[in-house]
């Protein structure tokens, strides 16, 4: 069921056939699922590092217990997140719309315009993380651990995904399910960015603020360029080359306690990062006006 007349990416979930409930169900069904994919992989991941011999039962369990992770519990996070891609898809045919309409507004993935956004991502961001090398100097404690290279391939392999789903979630399911909420679409875009922003501060689980700062506006910058741009492409592949280029150097370092997120654990060196985001973002959106990239659709209804 597609919209009546031309709406905006945040609202395609206002079509005249749509029942309101339907994106709410739609969310509900997706956090459930996701709750349940991420606790049985991260058992999964526990019980293989114990039976491999890498964790005893003790020093899983006090991992736990401190809240850091091992190699295997890294990696399965980013399993279970990937996991959710297709998963979203399938929720999202719960609104009674073709899940391909999730891609952009023409219903289809833009690959050309996927790949160029990728390019214009990582020129930015590798410049930007190679002056934090630079910066960082032997700080990092960069060395080859017995874990390195398996964890390497599979967060290589594997992250393209996480991020996409990440972005099909929130981005997708739930800023589009907020945005139906409102007729205006400057409401709808403003409010939809805000509650999937906060949803995606919470879900990095950091006590930080300095952190929480940078998933909050990392989540409004990527919601401002879907909305732009009329679908997931460019949010996808900067958040892509973004989760790439950061995870790229962890298996080369101890990964018990790399993701300390508590208070304490960041600084205003971050507004770094959000200065090197918001270039992107604002790249991006010039880009996608001098092609005249389509934002809005579609003019008729039908199935």
């Amino acid at each position: 069921m597609l919209p009546a007349e031309p709406v905006e990416y945040q609202q395609f979930w206002r079509g005249p056939l749509i029942k309101p409930w339907r994106p709410i169900v739609a969310v509900v069904v997706g956090a459930i699922a996701f709750l349940v994919v991420a606790m049985v992989v991260s058992a999964a991941a526990i019980g293989i590092e114990i039976a491999t011999g890498a964790l005893t039962p003790d020093e899983a369990f006090e991992l736990l217990e401190e809240a850091r992770v091992s190699p295997g519990l890294v990696l399965g996070n980013s399993f279970a997140i990937a996991l959710m891609l297709p998963l979203t898809l399938l929720v999202a045919a719960l609104v009674k719309q073709p899940p391909r309409f999730l891609h952009s507004v023409l219903g289809r993935f833009r690959w050309k315009w996927f790949f160029t956004c990728v390019a214009v991502s990582l020129v930015v961001l590798g410049l930007n993380v190679a002056s934090e090398l630079l910066l960082a100097g032997d700080q990092l404690d960069l060395q080859i651990h017995p874990y390195t290279w398996w964890l390497l391939i599979g967060l290589m392999l594997v992250t393209p995904f996480q991020a996409a789903a990440e972005e099909y979630m929130l981005r997708g399911v739930v800023f589009r399910t907020v945005g139906s909420w409102f007729q205006q679409p400057v409401v709808s875009m403003a409010v939809g960015t805000v509650v999937n922003s906060v949803i995606f501060m919470f879900m990095h689980g950091a006590s930080d603020p300095w952190l929480n700062l940078v998933y909050f506006v990392l989540g409004a910058l990527l919601s401002w360029i879907t909305w732009r741009t009329g679908g997931l492409e460019a949010a996808a592949a900067f958040h892509i080359v973004n989760n790439m280029v950061a995870f790229a150097l962890v298996p080369f370092q101890d990964v018990a306690d790399l993701f300390d997120r508590s208070a304490g654990a960041a600084g205003p060196i971050v507004l770094i990062q959000l200065v090197a985001s918001a270039v992107i973002v604002a790249l991006l959106d010039v880009l996608a006006r001098r092609r005249n990239l389509q934002r809005v659709g579609p003019m008729t209804l039908g199935r």
